[in-house]
């Protein structure tokens, strides 16, 4: 075992040592309650020690860890709003062939507050690991169009609402486009 002089303290045994082997904290979350003790007065050797010991380091290493959070150079990060990327980004997303750069154009264009292009590639990523798939692009073009079209043909619809029995020849015509469909060879 090595001494306590050298700044190791992982693998003592005892209890407690066998009790805080099995814990696993984040860093941030560590440095955040020491830098509470710290500020409170109550930080103590004993407590950096169980410190090392949880989080799998030296002892040293905490207190170099401590040591810009102390001088506010490096505190854990607030968790803050996080930025989504939305339905409709997703399918202009699709529509460029999942160009983000594409989409970071279209997004600027829109106005509005746009994150950086490295943001958007992150966010992107991180949506596609989560498992959100990306549209095929044609499909997605196929869809759009039939959605335009039979807005289209609604309109005309409405328009011919106020003639006399045009409404219904709309309706006929889309019918005949159907049956209408071309021939495999």
């Amino acid at each position: 075992m090595a001494s306590e002089a050298e700044g190791y303290s992982v693998g003592e045994s005892g209890t407690c040592g066998e009790t805080t082997a099995r814990l696993k904290l984040s860093r941030p979350a560590l440095v955040a309650r020491l830098l509470e003790l710290d500020t409170a007065g109550a930080l103590t050797t004993a407590h950096v020690r169980a410190a090392a010991q949880v989080s799998g380091v030296t002892v040293r290493t905490v207190w170099r860890w401590l040591e810009p959070a102390r001088t506010g150079g490096r505190r854990p990060r607030p968790q803050g709003a996080r930025l989504e990327v939305s339905d409709q980004a997703w399918e202009v997303l699709a529509q460029a062939g999942g160009n983000v750069a594409a989409l970071h154009r279209h997004l600027e264009e829109a106005g509005g507050e746009v994150p950086s292009l490295a943001s958007l590639y992150r966010l992107v990523r991180r949506d596609l690991q989560a498992g959100r798939i990306l549209p095929d692009r044609a499909a997605v073009r196929r869809e759009r169009e039939e959605q335009q079209t039979r807005q289209a043909l609604a309109d005309l619809a409405l328009a011919g609402s106020c003639e006399t029995g045009a409404a219904k020849e709309p309706r006929a015509s889309r019918r005949i486009l159907r049956q209408q469909k071309p021939r495999a060879r």
